[in-house]
This record gives structure tokens, sequence and C-alpha cells, in this order.
């Protein structure tokens, strides 16, 4: 026993040995940390370039479809002809084609000019605000074209270019007519702004022979004359080295342009904060080791032997030892809680016995105080039907009424038992419902005990009051006719005996107000002799018994008296 280890000698190799696994998980995390970061990163740069390069793609293939929907209208292929117009109608055609430009111009995400040149009179249709020169060279793809010398205003002097001849074979005969769009590459420096992130990354277009286009507010500039050669295919990613700074680059290549789209990411700037929470963490499991020791042995000095003696303690008052007493030593918390363990020992004999004679008491006189009860109202109701029946000589009215009524009181004023058969109380709610239907004819009943039933030993006065509860809330209140059944059964583990009336019954939310005032302590005027029936079945006979309450078939209230087997007073 001297070599066993106490609760905090194990504590301290217990945290020993999960400090060794904790730093080779941490670090392992660390770096597993690290590569998903920059997976995520490569992945939502590329997605991220994908889609806009796809949004760039689509924006030029809409202006390429606006192009050959243009070769094939009817109005630009009577351009052509446009020598064998007369003046007005020379004019009024071209005016339409312009509206159709300037239609086709707004129509686009980009910023665009089209012009339509008739190389055989040498006249332009065009969206710009200045007429340009026949084209000397026709590209068929979007080509890129830098021409500071000639543009006149400076967002103009980079554009995008692209032709389509009518007809659209390659033969010349002489009157056809060449459309030609402008994508201005201001335009495209919009949309790569809209890449940007704040202090983080700005994307750019690349191209071997034509450098780099970048949005206005790009500043951050990692330069590498070999960037474009180490880009391997459409799409990917790459790590380049600028002053000294490592940076994550992801590219994909724009199918319409043949340009490059690339984003980078300073990878220092991204993974500080994991860098910051190792140094944390190292620095937090050297504190906690030390704090660990402290804490574990204040506790186990001042918090475990203590609720070890009072744990032991406990366990001697089970075994009904009530001479336990603790030691107390240190004045803390636990002293007074030891001290007021010691006096609650002391009295604890006593006040059980004095509580469960108590109890004692209080159902006997709760019980004789029910079976004395005598209702006044009921009594001079009864009365006053006697004296009205015999008014009118009706001696057969009065001989029953009271016949039944000395019945009745006679069966209620026996305190002196506590308990009867089944068939007694049945014949005690037979008399009282028979009192109830001389008063109210509208009143009629019905009462069906099992056969098997009948000797069954209830309490006195149990299932009485739940019939006049009935009667007096439900029928009584009722203008109509009334009627109450009373039936029995046997349950899996029991038996049941249910109340059920024809009134106008409860509510759900009046129902589960009832039902918890069941369950309470103390004493409620509305709900005494419900209350009372209910916490006599549940002290008798434990376990699931007591008072069922539910809406009935007749349209009224249900009240089922469930009782179990197998537990004696």
């Amino acid at each position: 026993m001297r070599n066993k280890l106490t609760l905090f000698k194990k504590a301290v190799i217990v945290l020993l040995i999960l400090l060794i696994p904790t730093l080779i998980l941490y670090s392992y995390s660390n770096y597993v940390t690290e590569q998903v970061i920059k997976e995520e990163i490569h992945s939502r740069n590329v997605n991220r370039l994908e889609v806009s390069a796809n949004r760039l793609d689509a924006d030029l293939e809409q202006i390429s479809q606006f192009l050959m929907a243009l070769s094939i209208d009817s109005d630009i292929s009577s351009l052509r002809n446009i020598d064998l117009y007369s003046p007005y109608d020379a004019v009024v055609l071209k005016e339409k084609v312009s509206n159709k430009l300037l239609t086709y111009q707004q129509l686009s995400r980009l910023l665009v000019d089209v012009s339509i040149y008739m190389p055989n009179n040498e006249s332009v249709i065009t969206t710009m605000a200045t007429f340009p020169g026949q084209p000397n060279d026709l590209s068929e793809s979007w080509s890129y074209i830098s021409d500071v010398e000639n543009s006149r205003e400076i967002w103009t002097n980079e554009y995008f270019l692209r032709h389509v001849r009518y007809p659209t074979n390659n033969q010349q005969i002489g009157n056809e007519v060449v459309i030609e769009a402008r994508v201005y590459v201001d335009s495209i420096r919009k949309h790569l702004a809209e890449l940007e992130s704040a202090d983080l990354n700005d994307a750019f277009l690349i191209h071997n022979q034509f450098g780099r286009i970048t949005s206005r507010n790009h500043t951050y500039k990692p330069e590498n004359s070999n960037m474009k050669e180490e880009m391997k295919g459409d799409s990917g990613t790459l790590q380049l080295t600028y002053n000294g700074k490592q940076h994550l680059v992801s590219y994909v290549q724009s199918e319409a342009l043949g340009w490059t789209l690339v984003d980078y990411v300073p990878l220092e700037e991204v993974l500080s904060p994991v860098y910051k929470s190792r140094h944390l963490l190292y620095g937090s499991v050297a504190l906690m080791v030390l704090l660990g020791f402290i804490s574990g042995w204040l506790l186990y000095k001042n918090i475990h032997i203590p609720i070890r003696q009072l744990k032991d303690g406990i366990k001697r008052i089970k075994r009904s030892d009530y001479s336990v007493r603790m030691e107390i030593g240190i004045q803390n918390e636990f002293s007074s809680l030891m001290s007021g363990f010691n006096e609650m020992t002391v009295q604890i004999q006593t006040l059980i016995e004095q509580v469960y004679e108590e109890k004692i008491r209080s159902q006997e006189a709760s019980l004789k105080l029910l079976q004395a009860q005598i209702n006044p109202h009921f009594l001079y109701n009864c009365l006053f039907y006697i004296k009205n029946m015999a008014k009118v000589q009706q001696t057969d009215a009065v001989e029953a009424m009271a016949l039944h009524l000395g019945q009745y009181f006679r069966y209620r004023t026996k305190v002196e038992e506590e308990n009867t058969h089944l068939s007694e109380e049945m014949d005690l709610i037979s008399t009282f419902l028979a009192i109830h239907s001389l008063r109210k004819r509208s009143l009629t009943y019905s009462i069906s005990i099992p056969k098997q039933m009948e000797d069954l030993i209830i309490p006195r006065l149990l299932i009485q009051p739940i019939v006049e509860n009935a009667v007096v809330h439900a029928i009584e209140k009722l203008e109509g006719n009334g009627h109450i059944t009373i039936t029995g059964g046997i349950l899996k583990n029991g038996y049941f005996v249910a109340v059920d009336d024809n009134g106008k019954g409860l509510m759900d939310h009046e129902r589960k107000v009832l039902k918890n005032e069941l369950e309470l302590d103390e004493m409620l005027e509305g709900s005494y002799g419900m209350r009372n029936v209910h916490h006599r079945l549940k002290g008798r006979y434990g376990g699931t018994s007591g008072l069922s309450i539910e809406e009935s078939k007749l349209g009224g209230l249900r009240v089922e008296l469930i009782w179990e087997t197998g537990k004696s007073d």
C-alpha cells in the first residue's frame, strides 16, 4: 500500500505522457496546415482565375458573335451596292447601320468600338469619335495593338482588334465590306481590378512578346524574366522568389486572347498567423506544465482529501451509522462544510423519526377529513328535493331520495375503516348518481366493472370524488342530457377505473394546467379532490399509479384512476 501511486502522482505522470505526443502531433499538424493553406490558396486562385478568364473569353466571344451577326445582316449586305442608291436612300441606310452598331456596342460589357469599312468607295461607318483609316491587314483573331503615336486619347492607345469580311470567302470581288471591333485595354484593366484583394495580391495579364497588362491600382510587381517560360500548360501554380520573399503564383491562359492571366500571393503574409500560433503554443505548453504541477498539488491537498473524507462519512451514514464525525483541520470552505456535516449527523436520526411520524399522522388526518367531509350544498339540494316531492305527494320519489341519501351518508361517515372492496365503492357511486338522477332527470349513467375486480381492496372514497367532480363541473353546467360512464379494466401490471362524461370538457392548455396542479404539494381550492386522489394512489401503489386526464369519446373529460399491483400500504 505504501508504494501505491496517489492521485497527484498519477496526474503528473499522465500530464508528462500526454505532453510529448501533443507536441509531436502539433508539429505535424502545423506542417499539414501550411500545406493545406498553400493548396487552398492555389485552388481558390486558380478557380477564381478560371472564372475570370472564362468570363473575359465569353465577353470577347459575344463580340465575335456580334460581328458574325453583322456580317450576314441584310443592311450590311446592302452597303456593298450603296453607289446604286440615291443620296437620300444612302444616308438613310448609313444611319440605320450606324444605329445597329451603337446597339451592339451598348450590349457589350467591355468597352468596344465597331467600324464598317467599304474599301470600294473608301467610306467608313463607325462608333468612334474620329474616323479611323482603312485597315491594311485583316486580323481574323484577336490581336494586340499599341497605337500610342496615332491615338488622341490615353485610353484608346491600347486595344485588341478583330476583323470580319463580307462575303466571308477569301475572294476579293471589289465591293466587299470589312467589319472591325476594337476592345480597349482600359476595360480589361477594370476587369482585372475586380480580382484584386486588398494588400495580398494583384492580377495581371502577361504575354511573351507584348509584356503585361495590369490594373491601374497595380503596385506590387514581383518581376521574373523567366516567369512565362516556367508556366507549363494552360493553368497551374509555381513558387517564385522576389526580394527574398516567397510568392505563390497561379495562372490560367485565356483562349480568346492567347494571353495568360496571373495572380500571386506573398506566402509570408498568409502563413504569419500559423507561425505566431506555433510560437505561442510552445510558450503556453511550458507555462501549462508549471501551472499544472502547482494547481494539481493545491487541488489534491485542499479539495481531494476533504472530499474523500466526506465520501467516507456519507457511506457510513448510508449504513445507518450516525456516529460518524469529521476531523476539522485547516480553516477553509471545507471546514464549515465538515462542521455542518457533524451537526447534520446529530440531528438526522431525530428528524427522520419526527418526519415519518408526522407523515403518518398527516395521511390519517387527510383520509379522515375526506371521509367525514359533507358538502352542505349537496345536502341542502337533496332536502329541498324531498320537500318539493312531499308537497306534491310524490311519496315514491321521497322514499327513493331518503333511502339513497341514508345509504350515501352511512358509507361516508365510516371514518374508522380505511379500506373497502371495489364493489362497495361502486355501490356508493351508484347511490350518489341515483341521487343526482332524481334531482336532474336528464342525467343517465352506466357502470361496468369486471367481476374479477369486485373483490379488490382499495382505499375508501377513492373513486367517489372523481365522479362527484364530473357531476358538479360537467353535468350540472350542461343544458341538455348528461351522461356518465364508469368502466373498469385490467392492465398488464395493474388495474384502472375510468370516469367519462359528455360535458364541455377542457382545452388542451387547460388539461395541461390541471395535470401540473395534480403534482403540487400545496392545497389548491379548485382541484383539491382530484389532487388528493392522485397523491393517495401514488403514495400507496407507487410506480406509474395516479390520475390520467384525457379527452373523452363522449365529448367531455375522461379521468382514469390507475394503480399498479405488488406494493403494499
